[in-house]
């Protein structure tokens, strides 16, 4: 499998895929799990995500404009140069692996798959890890593509992509997330109260900004779990602010996501696409705020279509929704249920029968 390092959905659906093979086909599937950029492109891998990381945080807007400037070419510049550089190592290395099959989760490493099985007896997949398929997916030779939804699938179609080999599973996340899990246990285990509860997960914008939103949240009465991942200075200033108050709670890495996003009532943060699925797969409506211009505003327009979740403006629209939402119940559900029904816990598990299949 070829994934990619950059925003971490990537990886993490091909590490979804992975251990569902590890753990129903231990004996009869090996499971080589290769970052595309490290691994063929080195010179620039370090350059690349910083970068990516770089343009997302501090130029949104010029991430989004160039995102949606490529989706217009007929060919991406950018990619083809990457496609090129990788081209040679990724041959060889497929040369010496000789695998029956390869699935990429990230574009590029799907369009150097697509170029080289010409000449190899290989199945190529794709899986495409956002609610939105920016034209660096698409490559004629694919075998099998993996698509988040219908809409996604219907856009590769109309693309010129074959009907048949467009699958809709959904993005893989781990199958924890499709567990059964009781509110009240969750928010126990993670030290919550049993009361109304936001879970603020990674959002655009500054520390202080963060720092404000969870002021304001606490200020009128309700439970914020925030999640600060692996950046200790962010938790360290969120920390200061839960010395104010007994409604903030805050975490540094979690690994039991799941029971996290089974604790809260609604989840603030960014659109990425694993995020997203996560949400829905454990039936979390999603307030979504300061987006990432290009792939992020497709998952959006997902989940508001659908009644998923909501979309705010800004910090000011994010508190005034959340105030809604807290008052509201049978709104709250409304919301929950239709995150619910959207929900693919078992995306793993399609991808991976599917490939199976198409080696049989």
């Amino acid at each position: 499998m070829f994934s990619a390092s950059f925003g971490g959905g990537h990886r993490s659906a091909a590490e979804a895929i992975k251990r569902y093979y590890a753990k129903h086909y231990p004996d009869d599937i090996q499971v080589e799990l290769v970052d595309f950029f490290d691994a063929f492109v080195p010179s620039l891998n370090v350059l690349a995500k910083f970068a990516y990381q770089q343009s997302v945080q501090f130029f949104p807007a010029l991430y989004g404009t160039f995102y949606d400037l490529s989706n217009k070419m007929p060919t991406n510049p950018v990619v083809h140069e990457l496609k090129i550089m990788g081209m040679a190592r990724a041959a060889a290395f497929v040369d010496e692996l000789q695998p029956d099959a390869v699935i990429s989760t990230f574009p590029v490493a799907g369009g150097v798959v697509a170029d080289i099985k010409k000449d190899r007896s290989i199945i190529a997949a794709t899986v495409i890890t956002d609610y939105g398929a920016h034209r660096t997916w698409l490559h004629p030779a694919m075998d099998i593509y993996f698509t988040a939804c219908k809409e996604v699938r219907e856009d590769l179609v109309v693309r010129g992509i074959p009907w048949d080999r467009v699958v809709v599973s959904g993005i893989p996340i781990h199958e924890r997330f499709g567990e059964a899990l009781e509110q009240r246990e969750c928010r126990k285990q993670s030290g919550l109260a049993d009361r109304y509860t936001v879970l603020l997960s990674s959002i655009a914008g500054t520390q202080g900004d963060v720092k404000d939103l969870t002021r304001r949240l606490t200020a009128m009465g309700v439970q914020v779990a925030a999640v600060a991942g692996k950046s200790d200075r962010l938790r360290r200033r969120l920390e200061s602010v839960a010395k104010e108050t007994e409604l903030l709670k805050v975490y540094g890495f979690v690994e039991d996501m799941h029971r996290m996003m089974k604790s809260a009532d609604v989840l603030v943060g960014k659109a990425g696409g694993l995020t997203v699925s996560e949400a829905l797969a454990t039936g979390l409506p999603l307030i979504i705020y300061n987006p990432v211009p290009g792939q992020e505003l497709y998952n959006v327009d997902f989940i508001v279509n659908y009644g998923a979740g909501l979309f705010s403006r800004d910090e000011e629209d994010v508190v005034e929704k959340v105030r809604f939402l807290s008052t509201h119940p049978e709104r709250m559900a409304q919301l929950a249920a239709n995150a619910a029904a959207l929900g693919k816990p078992t995306a793993a598990q399609t991808v991976c029968e599917r490939v199976v299949a198409a080696l049989r």
